[in-house]
């Protein structure tokens, strides 16, 4: 994927999130209210980006414990939807408002779009000239990494054992239990990846 292209994709997300804001509440149930990007993006300038270099964390109305890492929120799948994001060459996030933006995934992200002031030109002017370092913040300290992390993971280890409570009680239901399986699967995957990002910034620790 070409740098060019990469932004563009960035500024048709924040079409797509402004253009749902503004549809009724009672049509649009999840409402995206910031986009953070991270990744590639926030790096050197090149053209020779993998399809998965544009990652945006859509921060949302969704409670805290319905964006675990690895899942999605339940209204998710029609906001995606709705807003033809779907098939754009773009890895979403979805987190919620309750909690901070950033974690083990969401690493030191820049916010480029808001429903109430629309798209940070200036952030685009700086990602064009591949100078997206300079607007990061500062890496959290181990302390407080590893304290976000025991947060991600308490959120993870509830949506897993929902995810599993759910599938083994209608487990026998008629129909498909695909999507009960891909959610359990989703939850499961999520969680250890948390744990290992845990673990591995519990080894950073000093003492």
């Amino acid at each position: 994927m070409k740098w060019t292209t990469a932004l563009k994709t960035l500024e048709d997300v924040a079409d797509r999130c402004a253009h749902l804001h503004r549809q009724p509440a009672g049509i649009v149930t999840l409402r995206a209210t910031e986009a953070w990007v991270s990744g590639p993006l926030l790096g050197p300038r090149r053209d020779d980006l993998a399809d998965d270099a544009v990652r945006v964390a859509l921060v949302t109305n969704a409670a805290e414990a319905d964006c675990a890492s690895g899942t999605r929120p339940p209204a998710a799948g029609h906001w995606l939807a709705a807003s033809g994001l779907e098939t754009k060459p773009v890895e979403l996030v979805f987190r919620s408002a309750q909690a901070p933006v950033w974690n083990h995934v969401v690493e030191r992200p820049v916010r480029f779009w808001t429903a109430q002031d629309g798209l940070d030109h200036d952030v685009l002017v700086q990602l064009r000239a591949g100078d997206g370092e300079s607007l990061r913040p500062p890496a959290p300290s181990p302390a407080e990494l590893v304290e976000r992390l025991e947060r991600e993971l308490r959120v993870s280890r509830e949506a897993l054992r929902r995810s599993a409570v759910e599938y083994d009680d209608k487990r026998w239901s008629p129909g498909s239990p695909k999507k009960r399986g891909d959610a359990l699967a989703d939850a499961a995957l999520g969680f250890l990846a948390v744990q290992d990002a845990l673990d591995a910034a519990g080894d950073t620790l000093p003492g």
